[in-house]
C-alpha cells in the first residue's frame, strides 16, 4: 500500500508500544520490551468499541485510517471516542460547508470516514488521488484523539473486562479548573506530498535554513518531535472539557459515565470531534485579534510560517499597530513592506524555543510554577526576556494577553505591543514614500540606481550608501511624485524631452510626450533634478531663492543644477496648493501662510519630516532646465536674441559650452540700438554680431546671490574681453556696464545696462535679462556700417558724388571742402556783383582743424524708394545741386552734447530745430537750411525745413523711420587733463528726400511791390486828404452877400 511509505509517523506507531505512564510523562517512548499479545481474557480499545453500539462508525474510521493495528498495540492510552451522532453532525456540517464553497470535499474527514470514499474524490489527474490525502488527514485526526498515556488512574486491580467507572469517582483524578496542555499521539509534519520536504523553508530574505545538526535528516516533524498538544479544563465539579482555549472556553464535553478502561487504556466518550489545530499562517488569519497582522503579512512570510517548523510567535494584537503613525501603517500596508514585515515577524518569533529548540509553550518558558524566567533568541538574532510579573507573564517587559494558542507547527502568545529591537519602526524616506502613494517614484528611483539617496534612516545618523558620491550632503529635500501625477504626467508634453530629440526634428509639431524609459540617463537626469541637496523647511523657504539639486553634469562642469522656490502669499496668490504655516519668515521678517513651490510646481500636502530629510509632494513632474536656444525661444521677449543667435552661426557652439551666464538684452534693448543692429544681422557682419553676442556671455557660473553686495566686479566673457556688475548700494538692483578710460565707457555708452529679471536657469547655466545691448569696446560703428544696416546705397553714392566722403569715414571736413562750401552758398544766395564772388562772409566758417572731434554729424538718410521719386539725373549731372542735396541732409552737432539713453544720435523734443550744412550758420549759401523735428502719435517723428512756405509737402518732410547712433569716442586725458566723451553723430532713416528749398518769385521780391503799393496808397491818402482839408477852408471864408472886400 502507498500510503505506508507516506508517514514516518504511521511506522513507528506501528512498531511502538505504550507504556504505563502518570500524565506528568508526556513524550511518547517505545517500550523496551515487545508487549505482550492480547490474550483471550484482555480486553482492547478496539473490543470497547466493537462493543459500543455508539461508535461504530468511529470504529469504521480507524479501519478507514489503518489503524487498528495501531490502536492495538497502545499501552496505557486515553482514547477520547466520538459517538456516533457527533460524528454524523461533523459530516453533516462538512457537507454543508462543501456546498457553500467554504471547504472542498477534500477537506471532509469525516465524510471520507464514514461513506464511499470515491465520493470524496476531486480534482485533476495531475492531482494526489484524494483518498490518500483524506486517508492521511483521517489518521492524523483519530490520533488527536488519543493522548499516549492514561490520564485517568485505572482502576486496582486493572480490570480483564469492560468496566465503568461510577460516575462519582470517574474525574477523581482530575481536579484543576485551570486549562493543562496534554500531548496526543498526533505528531504533526509537512505534508508528504510537498516534494521539498524534508527541506526545511526558509525566511523570506534570508539565507536557506541549515539541517538541524541534532537531526541532520530532518525528519522530525513540525513540533521538534513532540505531539500536538490538547487542552482540558474542568467546569464546575463534575464537568470535563477537551479541546478548549487558552480561556479555558469551546471545546467537547466530556459524557458523563462515559469512562471505560480496557487492558491498554483508557475509554472517554465524548459529545463531539476535537480539530487539529491548523498552522501558524491560517491562524493569525482566522483570529479577529490579529486582523491587522494577517492583513500586514505578505504572502512569501504566510507561505512560510505554513511550514516553517517548531516556531515560537509572540504576535501583536490588533492594539499593538495605534503605537505607529498613519503614514508608517500606510507604508506597511502599502505592499512594498515585504522586508519591514519580515523583520516585525522576525523579532518576535523563533525557533530555538527552550530545551534543545523545543516549541516555547508557556509552562514550559516559566515553569509549572510560573516563577522561572527565560531567555530566547528570535529569527533575526535579537533576545527575547519572558518572566512573570505583577501583571502576568512579560516578554521584554510587554504582558502578553493571551498563552498558548496552538498550532500545526507552534504554538502563538498575543501581546498588546511591537517588540522591535530598536522601540520603534525606523523608516527610510524611501519607505515613507511608498507611505505617501509614491509608490512609482520610488521605482523609477531604483531603476537608475539612486535608491540611495531615499534610504536614508528615519531615526538613525544618515548613511550614504554611494561611495562614489562626491561631497555627499547630510540630508536631502525630496520633491516626490505621487503615483496620480506620474500617470498625468505620461500625457502632457515634455520640453525638456523634445529638445533631446534629433536636430532635424526641432521644431515638429510632435512633441515627446511622458517620461523616458526606465533605468535611461535622461530619466536618471529628471529624478535628480527632484532631490535637493540639504534640509529646507518651509520656514526657510523664500521666494525666488535657488536651491542646489542632485543633478550635475559636464554642461555645469560638475555643479549643481538649481531650482528655484516659489513662495507666493495666500491673500494674494488666489492659487490652490498647499499653505506653508507661518514660520521664521526671510531677512524681513515673519511671513504671513503662502503657497509654497518648486520649479513652477506647487506642493500639494503637508511635508513630511524624516530624520535629517524631508520630503515635498509636487504637483507635476519637473523637468531640468533645458537648453539656451529652447529656453529663450520660449521667452517672447528674448526672440531678437535668439535671431541674432542664429545670424551668427553659434546656437550650436553656444548649446555645448557649459557653465555660462548669459546677459541677455530683450527685444525692445536691440530695437534701441536700431540701425546698428540692423548692421549686425547682415551676412558679412557675423563675426562682429559674434562678438557681440560672446560679450555678453560671462564665462562662470553668476546666480544673482554671486554677485558682489557691494561695488562692482568683473568678470571675463567668451569674447575675452571684461564685463562689470556692480551692485546698487540704494535698491540692490544690479547693473552691468564694460571696461572705463579715465572714468569714461570705453565702449561709449551713455549709461549702465540693468539687469531686469534674473535666475533663468538654463540646461548649461543662467540667463540673466537686461534692458541695454552692451557694445564690446573694440567694436566701432560708424556711419559707413550705419548706411550698410539702412540699405541706403543711393545715399552712399551721393555723398561719394558730392565729395564728402568723409562723412562715410567718420573724419572732419577738409578745408578745401570748407572753402568751396562757402563759395556755393554765395551762389546759391540771392545775386551779388561779380566783385563779390569767391569772397566768402565773415563769422560763416566754422572754425574746425583736421584731427578735430568737436564736430558731430547726423545723415538724414531717405530710403532709396524714396530717392525713386526724385530726379537723380538732374543732381547727378549738376553738382552745386547734389552739394546743396547734401548738406541738407547732413546736420553738425557739438560731439559734447548731452547723449540721449535711447540710441538716437540726437536729443529730440517737440519742435527742436537743428541747422544743417546747407544752412548759412554753418556756412551753407540757404537761410533755409534748417530743419525741424515735431512729434507725430506716441514715439514717432517728423522732419520738416524750417520757414518753408511750399505747397509740395513731400519735399518739405519727411517722417523718421529708423535711427542708429554711431560709436562715440573718448578725447584729450593725454596731456592729463580729463578725458571727455564726444559723439560721432549717427543716421537718421527718413521716407522722403527733403529738396532743398527756393522760395518763389513772390517770395523773393512780393515785399517790394507790396512796399510800393503801401506807399503810392498812403500818398494817396495823404493828398485826398490835404485837398478836403483846402476845400473845406475855402468854403469857411466866403464872402457874406454885402460884405464888403
Amino acid at each position: 500500500m502507498k500510503l505506508r511509505s507516506l508517514s514516518w509517523l504511521g511506522l513507528a506507531l506501528s512498531s511502538a508500544t505504550i507504556s504505563n505512564c502518570s500524565p506528568e510523562q508526556r513524550p511518547f517512548e517505545p517500550p523496551s520490551t515487545a508487549p505482550s499479545p492480547p490474550t483471550a481474557s484482555s480486553i482492547s480499545l478496539v473490543d470497547i468499541l466493537a462493543a459500543s453500539p455508539n461508535h461504530t462508525l468511529l470504529l469504521k474510521a480507524f479501519q478507514r485510517a489503518r489503524l487498528i493495528p495501531t490502536l492495538n498495540r497502545l499501552n496505557g492510552s486515553t482514547l477520547f471516542a466520538p459517538s456516533d451522532d457527533a460524528i454524523k453532525q461533523e459530516s453533516a456540517r462538512e457537507k454543508q460547508a462543501s456546498a457553500q464553497h467554504s471547504i472542498s470535499l477534500r477537506d471532509a474527514v469525516w465524510t471520507y470516514a464514514i461513506g464511499d470514499p470515491e465520493s470524496t474524490q476531486e480534482g485533476d489527474a495531475a492531482a494526489p488521488p484524494a483518498h490518500d490525502n483524506l486517508q492521511l488527514a483521517l489518521r492524523d485526526t483519530l490520533l488527536y484523539h488519543v493522548l499516549n498515556y492514561t490520564y485517568f488512574p485505572p482502576p486496582s486491580p486493572p480490570p480483564n473486562s469492560s468496566a465503568e467507572v461510577p460516575p462519582s469517582s470517574q474525574f477523581r483524578h482530575f481536579a484543576t479548573t485551570t486549562p493543562s496542555l496534554e500531548e496526543t499521539l498526533y505528531f504533526p509534519s509537512l505534508n508528504a506530498f510537498n516534494k521539498s520536504f524534508p527541506i526545511p523553508p526558509s525566511l523570506p530574505g534570508s539565507p536557506p535554513d541549515n539541517p538541524d545538526p541534532d537531526n541532520p535528516t530532518g525528519v522530525e516533524g513540525l513540533l521538534k518531535g513532540e505531539g500536538q498538544k490538547v487542552r482540558l479544563v474542568q467546569r464546575g465539579k463534575k464537568e470535563l472539557w477537551i479541546g478548549v482555549d487558552s480561556k479555558g472556553e469551546g471545546g467537547i464535553k466530556v459524557v458523563d459515565s462515559s469512562l471505560q478502561f480496557a487492558t491498554n487504556g483508557a475509554l472517554v466518550v465524548v459529545d463531539g470531534v476535537l480539530s487539529k489545530p491548523e498552522d501558524i499562517s491560517k491562524q493569525i488569519r482566522t483570529d479577529a485579534r490579529l486582523s491587522v497582522l494577517a492583513s500586514l503579512l505578505p504572502p512569501a512570510l504566510l507561505d512560510y510560517i505554513s511550514t516553517a517548523p517548531h516556531l515560537t510567535v509572540f504576535a501583536p494584537t490588533n492594539d499593538a499597530w495605534k503605537s505607529l503613525s498613519d503614514l508608517e501603517m500606510r507604508y506597511l500596508r502599502s505592499g512594498f513592506a515585504e522586508t519591514d514585515m519580515t523583520e516585525i515577524f522576525g523579532d518576535g518569533a523563533t525557533q530555538v524555543g527552550k530545551g534543545k529548540g523545543k516549541v516555547g509553550y508557556m509552562k514550559r518558558l516559566v515553569g509549572e510554577n510560573g516563577t522561572s524566567e527565560s531567555d530566547v533568541q528570535t529569527l533575526f538574532g535579537s533576545p527575547l526576556h519572558i518572566s512573570t510579573g505583577p501583571n502576568g507573564v512579560n516578554v521584554n517587559g510587554t504582558a502578553i494577553e493571551t498563552t498558548d494558542i496552538l498550532a500545526k507547527n507552534g504554538v502563538i502568545h498575543l501581546v498588546p505591543n511591537l517588540l522591535l529591537p530598536s522601540g520603534s519602526l525606523s523608516l527610510t524616506a524611501e519607505k515613507y514614500l511608498i507611505a505617501l502613494n509614491a509608490t512609482k517614484f520610488v521605482s523609477l528611483l531604483r531603476s537608475v540606481n539612486l535608491s540611495s539617496l531615499v534610504q536614508i534612516p528615519s531615526g538613525e545618523p544618515s548613511v550614504f550608501l554611494n561611495k562614489d558620491q562626491v561631497d555627499p550632503p547630510k540630508s536631502y529635500t525630496i520633491l516626490a511624485l505621487t503615483d496620480n501625477v506620474i500617470e498625468s504626467s505620461m500625457l502632457r508634453p515634455s520640453a525638456y524631452l523634445n529638445q533631446l530629440k534629433p536636430e532635424s526634428d526641432f521644431g515638429s509639431p510632435e512633441l515627446v510626450k511622458g517620461l523616458p524609459a526606465p533605468g535611461s540617463k535622461e530619466l536618471k537626469d529628471i529624478l535628480q533634478y527632484h532631490i535637493v541637496a540639504g534640509k529646507w523647511v518651509p520656514a526657510n523657504l523664500e521666494d525666488g531663492m535657488l536651491l542646489g539639486t542632485e543633478l550635475r553634469g559636464d554642461n555645469l562642469k560638475g555643479a549643481r543644477q538649481k531650482v528655484q522656490v516659489s513662495v507666493h502669499v495666500a491673500e494674494s496668490s488666489g492659487r490652490g496648493g498647499w499653505d506653508m504655516s507661518s514660520g521664521k519668515g526671510g531677512k524681513n521678517g515673519p511671513r504671513p501662510p503662502g503657497v509654497v513651490g518648486f520649479g513652477g510646481t506647487s506642493v500639494i500636502a503637508d511635508p513630511v519630516t524624516v530624520g535629517d530629510s524631508i520630503i515635498y509632494l509636487i504637483s507635476s513632474v519637473l523637468d531640468p532646465p533645458t537648453s539656451l536656444v529652447t529656453t529663450a525661444v520660449s521667452d517672447l521677449r528674448l526672440s531678437t536674441f535668439v535671431a541674432s543667435i542664429y545670424a551668427a552661426s553659434l546656437d550650436k557652439v553656444l548649446g555645448k559650452t557649459a557653465a555660462i551666464s548669459y546677459l541677455i538684452p530683450h527685444n525692445n534693448a536691440f530695437t534701441s540700438l536700431g540701425l546698428v543692429m540692423s548692421y549686425l544681422l547682415l551676412p558679412t557682419s557675423r563675426a562682429e554680431l559674434r562678438s557681440v553676442i560672446q560679450y555678453h556671455a560671462i564665462d562662470e557660473l553668476a546666480y544673482i546671490e554671486d554677485f558682489p553686495s557691494g561695488g562692482s566686479l568683473r568678470y571675463p566673457t567668451l569674447g575675452g574681453a571684461e564685463i562689470y556688475v556692480e551692485r546698487s548700494g540704494y535698491n540692490s538692483s544690479l547693473f552691468v556696464h564694460g571696461p572705463t578710460i579715465a572714468g569714461q565707457p570705453a565702449n561709449g555708452e551713455t549709461r549702465d545696462a540693468k539687469v531686469v529679471e534674473g535666475d533663468i536657469l538654463i540646461s548649461t547655466g543662467v540667463i540673466h535679462v537686461i534692458d541695454q545691448v552692451e557694445l564690446p569696446p573694440d567694436l566701432s560703428i560708424d556711419h559707413t556700417k550705419l548706411l550698410a544696416g539702412a540699405k541706403a546705397t543711393t545715399m552712399v553714392d551721393l555723398i561719394q558724388a558730392a565729395n564728402m566722403s568723409w562723412l562715410l569715414d567718420g573724419k572732419t571736413p577738409p578745408s578745401k571742402f570748407l572753402e568751396d562750401d562757402a563759395e556755393e552758398g554765395n551762389e546759391d544766395d540771392e545775386e551779388v556783383p561779380d566783385s563779390t564772388k569767391g569772397k566768402q562772409k565773415k563769422g560763416k566758417k566754422p572754425k574746425r582743424r583736421a584731427g578735430d572731434y568737436t564736430r558731430a554729424y547726423t545723415i538724414l538718410c531717405p530710403t532709396d524708394r524714396a530717392f525713386s521719386r526724385v530726379n537723380l539725373t538732374y543732381y547727378f549731372s549738376n553738382k552745386p545741386a547734389l552739394v546743396e542735396l547734401v548738406k541738407l541732409h547732413v546736420i553738425p552737432t557739438s560731439a559734447f552734447a548731452p547723449l540721449t539713453g535711447d540710441g538716437r544720435p540726437l536729443a529730440l523734443t517737440d519742435e527742436v530745430t537743428y541747422p544743417t550744412l546747407l544752412d548759412k550758420s554753418e556756412g551753407g549759401g540757404s537761410q533755409y537750411g534748417s530743419l525741424a523735428f515735431r512729434r507725430w502719435g506716441e514715439d514717432e517723428w517728423v522732419v520738416g525745413i524750417k520757414s518753408a512756405r511750399g505747397t509740395n509737402g513731400q519735399s518739405d518732410s519727411a517722417k523718421v523711420i529708423a535711427y542708429g547712433r554711431a560709436t562715440p569716442v573718448l578725447v584729450g586725458g593725454d596731456d592729463g587733463g580729463s578725458a571727455k566723451l564726444a559723439a560721432s553723430g549717427g543716421l537718421f532713416v527718413v521716407d522722403s528726400v527733403l529738396l532743398p528749398y527756393q522760395p518763389g518769385w513772390f517770395r523773393r521780391f512780393g515785399w517790394i511791390i507790396v512796399v510800393v503799393v503801401l506807399g503810392l496808397a498812403v500818398t494817396a491818402c495823404i493828398g485826398l486828404l490835404s485837398w478836403k482839408l483846402w476845400t473845406g477852408k475855402k468854403v469857411l471864408y466866403e464872402r457874406l452877400e454885402g460884405e464888403e472886400d
